[in-house]
């Protein structure tokens, strides 16, 4: 089968690699050249664990490598990476210094793993995406930088894209074309696919760059501000700054630069920021907030500042007949909770269990892939709702940090029950033995999209009862990491103890949790 991916991101590298190992014949097209700056750098356990899939399933040593900060670290040090510990928010109040107590009134920390070792990164991406166009080069890949497509036409059931390269003609044939390229996406344009983005959504721009010398919070907060000790290091994790226009991430990288980004909610509130060259408007937003200013007086840019008007975005399919979009294509929504990455790498699965089963355009194999491709369409607009039903409440509630506490833990306890299950269970039927098939971040599981709803309507309602603990019942079914614990004071470790005691909602005993937890660390146990 000729496979044509437009787009050579990560994800559309790694596709390209998994297709040829499957035998297809294998064409990736890139705009530009590599390397080049992108943004979507930061990891998550459920990447992890579908990047540690796929090295297992191709033989892709290089990708588990990449799936825990310690194994890159030792086998691939040349690719500039940055520890990430966990997902850190801080409250911030306009005008004032960053203050906090002993109770983290205004602080939150939840690990994501127990130590560094194995550990999720952030991603330099033009160290790994350069890399991982490299390898699928290594593996047979055709590989065209420089390319523009700009026509498909479709004859014979085949597609056929065309464009230039370098000044000369470019004309492909595909029995598959997928989609890799972000936003406004080819086939988006070429198949005249209309934008699905619900009415009165989120909307979000985004003021970002890269910069050198920025100071940790801890170091420049109030003088009365206590940081209480956590699981790991505040600035060692996904850190959100929570703030009256919105919110900003920060991501430490092991080489002493730390990428930034404003996201600023609301079109009126944009208009007002984007007036101004985005250096103007980066400086502009940090100097409403004393403790950030502070962060960021001595920084310098290692790359131009830069800003997008509207991170949001739909189509309003994902596949058909011959051809598909990555996941990121379809939808993004937002960076608040790491979520690209991951989903992203469980698209290229479900693509890569599609282009197994022969290379050959035979009409039974074109039927199975007609039907897997409705499938992987429905899953993944299932999904993209899914998402916007888990981030849009976490904007809603960001003025009041008790309730977008306690929204978090709706968030933490999906992730981390989707985590352990993947990890210590079998797939379930309904997945035909694989779990890529298994909706992200629960989608398809009723008790989550449940609790889900439940939450966000309890959160509105706002009853007198303490929040946490009303929210601590409400997450109680999938609660395996010991979440919405008053007694925390807000500071979540990897709590092994806490799974181990939830074995039941896994349906395991204590002793096959035991047993498993080698596996939580990427880890085959006997019997694997």
């Amino acid at each position: 089968m000729r496979v044509v991916i437009v787009g050579s991101g990560f994800a559309g590298s790694i596709l390209a690699r998994v297709a040829r190992v499957a035998g297809h014949d294998v064409t990736l097209v890139e705009r530009g050249s590599h390397p080049r700056f992108a943004l979507g750098e930061s990891s998550t356990p459920l990447a992890a664990i579908a990047l540690e899939r796929l090295a297992a399933r191709y033989g892709l040593d290089d990708l588990h490598a990449l799936a825990a900060c310690g194994r890159w670290s030792a086998r691939v040090p040349e690719l500039r990476r940055g520890l990430k510990r966990g997902f850190t928010f801080y409250r911030h109040a306009r005008g004032r210094r960053f203050d906090n107590d002993q109770s983290n009134r205004n602080r939150l920390l939840v690990a994501a793993s127990p130590n560094d070792a194995v550990a999720d990164a952030h991603w330099l991406r033009e160290d790994v995406d350069a890399f991982l166009v490299q390898r699928a080069e290594a593996a047979g890949v055709r590989y065209l930088d420089r390319t523009v497509l700009d026509g498909l036409e479709r004859r014979a059931g085949r597609f056929h894209p065309s464009g230039a390269r370098r000044g000369a003609a470019v004309r492909l044939e595909a029995d598959l074309i997928v989609d890799a390229s972000g936003p406004g996406g080819f086939l988006a344009r070429q198949l005249g696919l209309e934008t699905a983005l619900p009415r009165g959504a989120l909307r979000t721009g985004l003021v970002y760059g890269h910069f050198r010398g920025v100071q940790p919070l801890r170091r420049v907060a109030g003088a009365g501000a206590a940081f209480p000790a956590g699981p790991y290091p505040d600035e060692l994790a996904a850190v959100h700054h929570l703030l009256d226009e919105g919110w900003m991430y920060e991501l430490t990288f092991d080489h002493g630069v730390v990428s930034t980004g404003f996201v600023i909610e609301g079109a009126e509130t944009w208009r007002s920021i984007a007036e101004r060259p985005p250096a103007h408007a980066f400086h502009a937003l940090t100097r409403r907030y004393p403790s950030l200013a502070a962060q960021y007086e001595a920084a310098s840019p290692v790359r131009p500042v830069a800003a997008m008007a509207r991170l949001q975005r739909r189509s309003s399919r994902a596949a058909g007949e011959g051809w598909a979009l990555l996941p990121h294509v379809l939808q993004f929504w937002s960076p608040l909770f790491s979520t690209g990455i991951a989903w992203s790498l469980l698209g290229v699965e479900r693509l890569g269990l599609l282009l197994e089963g022969g290379a050959g355009p035979a009409a039974a194999g074109g039927d199975r892939l007609t039907a897997g491709l409705e499938r992987y369409d429905a899953l993944l607009r299932s999904e993209a709702d899914h998402l916007r039903r888990l981030i849009e409440p976490a904007y809603r509630r960001r003025d009041d940090f008790a309730a977008f506490d306690a929204w978090v833990q709706v968030y933490f306890a999906a992730a981390s029950f989707s985590e352990a299950r993947q990890r210590l269970c079998p797939a379930p039927r309904e997945c035909g033995g694989e779990w890529a098939w298994s909706g992200f971040l629960g989608a398809t599981d009723p008790v989550l999209v449940r609790i889900v709803a439940e939450a966000d309507r309890f959160l509105d309602q706002r009853p007198r009862e303490p929040l946490l603990g009303a929210m601590r019942d409400l997450i109680a079914p999938r609660n395996l990491a010991g979440l919405a614990d008053p007694a925390r004071r807000r500071l979540y470790p990897a709590d092994l103890d806490a799974l181990v005691a939830a074995a039941g909602l896994l349906g395991l005993t204590t002793d096959e949790i035991r047993a498993g937890l080698p596996r939580l660390r990427g880890e085959p146990v006997a019997g694997d």
